[in-house]
């Protein structure tokens, strides 16, 4: 392996009952030009003796207390000497032992700022699904709606994170939808892999505490697409041509009468729809 490795692979854990399926999943990868980089958060005895069984094949490993997963991310970012960044928090894991072969024997590299693929999804009753994501030019407004890429299945470039700074860590749960809104909205180049490349076990904190996952979306949508409206009623002449249409912004705060591709007048809800 090369003193600077082509990927550094970075694992935040804090008394995860599933690491051991993450540390099995990075040792055992048949591509091995990467650093692993652990921070953990100063877990419980039974989660740091799983740890150290795996300690032979990690470059760093931090335990100490941290200011939640995003500050962990940060200090494993400043550590980071590959090119490219991957997170692989504990819990989740590659698809599969040839992930990272299959990612890094792409041509994509030399155009890409960013790699991203599809994912193997599983809810908390064991059941699972293939989540997939659309090519580069179709994430758009209408896709971050609803959407986040999965940043298990995502690689960066190191560089991204030394031009656009770190993790906001204002955000607890969404500060990696707010980097790669900030990575899109500042033309940084995102290439699709059509690959499986990681399974993201939904039972971290973004799938339990939707409250807060609701208001940071919200915060972070304004900041990127402040004044986005989409068509909520087409009206038609005749019953076939389309003459007018009734928007509503994303957050359900303004709607907006269009005729033809001229606004006509906006008024405001007076509560959320």
């Amino acid at each position: 392996m090369s003193c600077k490795p082509l990927v550094s692979i970075i694992t935040v854990c804090y008394n995860e009952k599933n690491v051991e399926r993450t540390c099995k999943s990075i040792v055992q990868q048949t591509f091995q030009d990467f650093e692993w980089i652990v921070i953990d958060g100063g877990s419980n005895r039974e989660t740091l003796e799983i740890l150290d069984k795996y300690k032979d094949r990690m470059n760093v490993f931090i335990s100490e207390k941290d200011d939640g997963v995003y500050n962990a991310m940060n200090k494993g970012i400043k550590r980071a000497k590959g090119l490219w960044l991957n997170f692989m928090n504990a819990g989740d894991t590659f698809f599969e032992d040839k992930t990272l072969e299959k990612v890094f024997k792409k041509g994509a590299l030399k155009r890409a700022d960013i790699l991203y693929s599809k994912s193997k999804c599983f809810m908390e009753d064991g059941t699972g699904f293939c989540q997939k994501f659309p090519l580069w030019h179709r994430l758009n407004y209408t896709f971050w709606q609803s959407n986040c890429l999965n940043h298990q299945a995502c690689f960066f470039k190191k560089e991204l994170f030394e031009k656009y700074g770190l993790y906001d860590e204002r955000f607890k749960i969404r500060a990696d939808f707010e980097k790669l809104l900030l990575f899109l909205t500042g033309g940084c180049k995102f290439e699709y892999i059509n690959i499986l490349g990681c399974n993201f076990f939904m039972d971290g904190i973004s799938s339990k505490n939707t409250d807060l996952l609701n208001k940071e979306t919200e915060e972070i949508m304004q900041r990127y697409y402040p004044f986005k409206y989409r068509t909520i009623r087409t009206i038609k002449l005749l019953n076939r041509i389309p003459v007018m249409r009734i928007k509503k912004r994303w957050d359900n705060k303004k709607y907006r009468l269009v005729f033809l591709k001229i606004s006509l007048f906006e008024w405001e809800c007076k509560e959320k729809v």
